[in-house]
């Protein structure tokens, strides 16, 4: 961290020193070793507590460089997959890998929003999005509003610390970029819990529909043996028909896994 400090106090009042934001934010998209978020909040402490650099200048270089990132990650995904990235394949990274694979079917916005703030979670997101070819006129205008607010959080971060130490530009830095680094813990652990809460409501939802589904099902047959005891050969054929259409609705709602079977899937 102490490197992170010392050049943000040689750089942060130089011109070049946007463009860095941005090419760090860009490049962290696909490498999520780059710490582009501790330079942004360590510039916007120095800049609440100095007055330099333009702190708009900053969020508006954050905004821009993560927004080309994200769409370059995408890109990566769809031509080559995520299964090239070593760390995708293992740990935290795999684990990220499939909850995108998940999430974007059924919560994309809620999912690009909160998955920066997650170990590899933005990576993983973004390559798998690509990967799955996740319609693209989706991704961009959600990636653009994550991107936004992500940006303008990171710099908030800085700006409230650096407010608190004014007259110690090192220390307001550095208390900056803890408490980042804890924010962002605990951001984790509330995303992890806000995601276990939204798949069980949706297994519950797909686990009535199948029911609503079956129970229809078991009405028509019974409707099915009244006709035909009667002898009524075409409504027996229009129930029939019925019957059939409902299968065909019913395949589009498949039974959510049963707690043994979630229990038995490897972790």
């Amino acid at each position: 961290m102490s490197t992170i400090q010392d050049w943000i106090l040689t750089v942060g009042d130089a011109w070049w020193v946007h463009l860095v934001v941005l090419a760090l934010c860009a490049i962290d998209a696909f490498f999520p070793t780059v710490p582009s978020e501790s330079v942004i909040v360590a510039l916007s402490s120095l800049w609440s507590s100095s007055g330099t650099p333009a702190i708009w200048l900053v969020a508006l270089a954050a905004w821009a460089g993560a927004f080309a990132g994200d769409n370059i990650a995408y890109a990566i995904g769809a031509k080559v997959g995520w299964e090239r990235f070593g760390f995708l394949r293992r740990g935290r990274g795999l684990a990220a890998v499939k909850a995108a694979e998940s999430g974007l079917d059924r919560r994309a916005l809620l999912l690009l929003m909160t998955a920066r703030y997650i170990p590899f979670g933005r990576t993983a997101v973004n390559l798998t999005a690509g990967a799955v070819h996740y319609p693209w006129q989706k991704f961009w205008r959600r990636a653009l509003a994550a991107t936004a607010v992500w940006a303008l959080y990171s710099c908030a971060i800085g700006a409230v610390a650096g407010s608190w130490f004014e007259n110690n530009h090192l220390l307001a830095i550095t208390v900056a970029v803890v408490l980042a680094v804890v924010i962002a813990l605990g951001v984790e652990r509330l995303v992890a819990l806000l995601n276990r809460i939204l798949d069980r409501h949706h297994e519950r939802r797909a686990a009535a529909a199948v029911a609503e589904q079956e129970a229809a099902l078991d009405r028509i047959a019974a409707e099915i043996d009244e006709a035909e005891a009667a002898g009524d050969h075409e409504r027996s054929a229009h129930l029939r028909h019925r019957r059939r259409q409902q299968e065909i609705v019913a395949r589009a709602f498949p039974r959510p896994p049963t707690d043994r079977a979630r229990s038995d899937a490897p972790s």
